[in-house]
């Protein structure tokens, strides 16, 4: 569903039950204590719901993995290579929902999550599959994109920088590259990597890319890499709940991204 549907239900909710279940705060929406309370007591009904769901497809022979992905992943880099998956496994359906929220595993939300983090949830079982490479792009129209204007790593800061929907991607690149930035300058702020990268691709700043997801714009000239730097920060992990890590389709599926990425 779209935002703007579950924001109507949401509501919809609060109005009937009486109180606030989300708040919305500088890192985004989460929930309030009610909410959170909420939640605990709903969860072993959904997954029940869930459970009896997954086990009546499976009696009906229409096996179906429903795959979570943060949106640039969904977009760059498994919609153009899905097919391969199931030219390989003609006997299993697949959804795919991009999403910048990671889904709840444990209450049968999806079966597979693919996110670029840090760590896994808990009640989760995760597998690295990319480390990929970041680094800063640019539309090669854009005046700080010729050659000789952007040469260190402060002649970045002086240029506009598109951000994510926070500054912090910027940090922990600047810091991973050995420029500490306790600041970073204001800039555009977008929902997420896609919405920067085409940001970039239209000339409203600097934006900071992995490399999956601008190999077509690197090749075409759309984009062009600033600087020579070698930044790796989190890794693409595939997550399921630990229950389900040995379920014939999610081993399926697992052992075919592993293979498609050339991880070992």
């Amino acid at each position: 569903m779209s935002h703007t549907v579950v924001s109507k239900h949401i509501l919809g909710l609060e109005h009937e039950l009486g109180v606030v279940l989300l708040k919305t705060g500088p890192n985004g929406v989460c929930l309030t204590a009610e909410g959170r309370r909420y939640y605990e007591q709903i969860a072993s009904a959904l997954q029940l719901i869930s459970s009896a769901t997954s086990e009546l497809r499976e009696r009906r022979g229409y096996p179906t993995l429903h795959i979570a992905s943060s949106p640039g992943f969904a977009i760059s880099w498994l919609t153009p290579r899905i097919s391969c998956f199931l030219q390989e496994h003609p006997g299993i359906e697949i959804t795919i929902r991009p999403t910048d929220r990671p889904p709840n595993l444990l209450a049968g939300e999806a079966d597979i999550d693919i996110r670029y983090a840090e760590r896994c949830a808990v009640g989760t079982t995760c597998q690295d599959f990319l480390h990929p490479r970041v680094f800063p792009v640019a539309s090669p129209q854009t005046d700080f994109a010729q050659p000789g204007v952007i040469r260190t790593l402060s002649d970045l800061l002086s240029q506009p920088l598109v951000h994510e929907e926070t500054h912090t991607h910027w940090q922990l690149w600047l810091n991973a590259a050995g420029m500490p930035a306790a600041e970073i300058p204001p800039g555009s702020r977008y929902w997420n990597a896609p919405l920067a990268i085409e940001a970039a691709r239209m000339g409203h700043g600097i934006a900071l890319a992995l490399d999956l997801m601008v190999e077509e714009d690197l090749r075409s000239g759309r984009l062009v890499e600033l600087l020579d730097t070698d930044i790796r920060l989190h890794t693409y992990m595939l997550a399921t709940h630990t229950d389900r890590w040995h379920e014939t389709e999610i081993t399926c599926f697992r052992e075919w991204l592993l293979a498609a990425c050339g991880a070992p």
